[in-house]
This record gives C-alpha cells, sequence and structure tokens, in this order.
C-alpha cells in the first residue's frame, strides 16, 4: 500500500471507529463514563477481581480505578466482597443490578447495531463481515 493512500486509510479507520464508539455509546442513555462501562464489563468478564488487577487490565492508575469503583458501587452496579482465601484482599464483583444493567445495555446497543446492519445490501454486510474479522486481527484476538 502507497504511504499516502496507507495513511489515508488509517485516518478513515480511526475517524470510522471513533464515531461507531461515540454512537454506540449514546444508545445507553446512561450517565456512566466511558472508563465507568468498561469497568463494568470488565469485570462481568473477568470479574471478581481487586483494585489493582482491574487498573492493570484497564490501563488505568490505582487512584482512578478506586473512583471509578466507588461511583460504580454508589449506583448499586457493583459490589465489594472479601476473597474467600484471603480475607484481607477485596474483590469487586457486578451487583444483580449491575448484571441487569450489563445485560439491558448490551440489548439496547446490539439492536441498534444489527438495524443499522439491516439496512445495509447484502453485499455491504458481507463486506463487513469481513472487516469484523480483519479488526479482530488488527487487535489481537475477539476477546480485546
Amino acid at each position: 500500500m502507497v504511504t499516502k493512500e496507507r495513511s489515508e486509510v488509517a485516518d478513515r479507520l480511526g475517524m470510522a471507529i471513533t464515531r461507531l464508539a461515540r454512537q454506540l455509546r449514546q444508545q445507553a442513555g446512561d450517565e456512566l463514563t466511558p472508563t465507568m462501562r468498561a469497568a463494568v464489563g470488565t469485570i462481568a468478564r473477568s470479574g471478581p477481581l481487586t483494585l489493582g488487577e482491574l487498573a492493570a487490565i484497564e490501563q488505568v492508575a490505582p487512584p482512578t480505578i478506586t473512583k471509578v469503583v466507588g461511583k460504580l458501587e454508589d449506583r448499586g452496579l457493583v459490589e465489594r466482597e472479601a476473597d474467600p482465601s484471603d480475607r484481607r484482599v477485596t474483590r469487586v464483583v457486578l451487583s444483580d443490578r449491575g448484571e441487569r444493567w450489563l445485560e439491558a445495555d448490551r440489548r439496547r446497543r446490539h439492536e441498534w447495531l444489527a438495524d443499522r446492519m439491516d439496512a445495509l445490501d447484502a453485499a455491504a454486510r458481507e463486506r463487513l463481515v469481513d472487516a469484523v474479522a480483519a479488526l479482530e486481527s488488527l487487535i489481537g484476538g475477539a476477546d480485546r
């Protein structure tokens, strides 16, 4: 790929991803920050986690994750519980309310995205399937 074309594609890709992420966040209709939303998803996927583990996964400073978890706790989305093997260690888990919030949030965002995909013609949907696979490779896999 020619350098100018490579740069233009990288710029377009970055802008498209940023805009899509913004539109998906707008579907939430809540007041959670992107960092708070990411923490809820990480706790759901990888929890229970210590604050240090969560900070490392989210790549934020420990004081930042402490504030984030405090705000999520205030909203009733997460709870702290003692580690069964070492009562001195506290782990963060999703509360029942947090699980319901996450499910509703995912459903709302997925329905919005699915509706947008349904509006594409068949050829565009096929290109999108290929693009998703390429994006997963770009970021190192579907789990990230």
